[in-house]
């Protein structure tokens, strides 16, 4: 919590230090003017604050998902499944840095031809600041994708031990659901606070141009449904391999036992879905919680349409 809300204590220091660069650059009025853009009528203290708090967050806990994932799994298991390739995508940084570039220039070309009411030095100020936050979201979007896609590759690694026991897998739940909850909350902060500002909109393509503020929605959202959701599918089958083998070890046990072969099979079927209901009680309650990503989808497309 404490880094989270340093991203937002950093972007209430910006609009101190951007207040004083105006003020010192071009006057009292546009220091201003830019004070209460910032503040009031885009809110981009908030949605600014969020993204880096959000990107701190994943900073810090980037390490969790493969540390944890190699607790779990040996070398071999995870080199079979083809999990390093993933993991050096995730952790590669000149790649990290070209994503971030490419939509920091997408950010840089929609709010310019949307175009903030200010002038000089404050004008300079809310397009760092946007395009910062673009930056910052590619950054944990891109994490956020190939942790996906290292859990993905754990979907056919064999299973040697009974995983389920003690819910090896349930900690990465935690990375997960903080960084997706987190990063849509910023999306549908982002694109509430932007869509209906009031931008000058005075360039040639007019307000044509404000369907593109919506972009970040369109583009996170399925990455964030996915990422929220397919790891607990993940974990399901994984699982579900650990109760194969302690069904397999039961009826080796079975074998020297004086029960009769309806005894035996008896026991084994009751062991088996017993598991099997357990498996599904514990998923199906975290299925069961509400599609957050939808409904923010939903009052995007409300604020598009009204």
């Amino acid at each position: 919590m404490f880094i989270f809300f340093a991203g937002l204590g950093i972007s209430c220091v910006y609009s101190v230090l951007g207040y004083f660069l105006v003020l010192y650059f071009d006057g009292e009025v546009p220091a201003l003017d830019f004070f209460k853009a910032y503040t009031g009528s885009f809110k981009t203290i908030i949605s600014l604050g969020l993204i880096l708090g959000t990107a701190l967050v994943v900073f810090y806990a980037q390490k969790d998902i493969p540390d944890m994932i190699e607790k779990v799994f040996t070398e071999g298991q995870l080199k079979s499944a083809g999990y390093y390739t993933q993991k050096q995508h995730f952790g590669n940084l000149r790649k990290t840095v070209i994503f971030a570039a490419e939509l920091t220039a997408m950010a840089f070309v929609i709010f310019a031809y949307c175009r903030f009411p200010l002038s000089g030095t404050g004008d300079t100020l809310m397009m760092i600041a946007v395009c910062a936050e673009y930056a910052f979201a590619s950054f944990v979007g891109r994490k956020l994708r190939y942790a996906a896609m290292m859990i993905h590759s754990l979907r056919d690694v064999g299973i040697r031990r009974n995983l389920f026991e003690n819910r090896e897998l349930d900690h990465i739940n935690w990375y997960v659901n903080v960084a997706s909850t987190l990063t849509i909350i910023f999306v549908y902060v982002h694109v509430m606070c932007y869509y209906d500002a009031p931008f000058a909109y005075d360039t040639k393509f007019g307000r044509s141009v404000q369907i593109f503020l919506i972009l970040p929605a369109i583009m996170a959202t399925p990455v964030l449904l996915i990422f929220n959701f397919y790891p607990r599918e993940v974990f399901r089958k994984l699982y579900g391999k650990s109760i194969d083998i302690e069904v397999r070890k039961l009826r080796e046990v079975l074998k020297n036992e004086s029960l009769s072969e309806y005894e035996k099979r008896a026991h084994e079927i009751e062991f088996n879905k017993m598991s099997r209901d357990e498996l599904r009680y514990s998923f199906r309650l975290a299925l069961m919680d509400i599609p957050l990503g939808i409904t923010i989808l939903a009052m995007v497309l409300q604020t598009l349409l009204k």
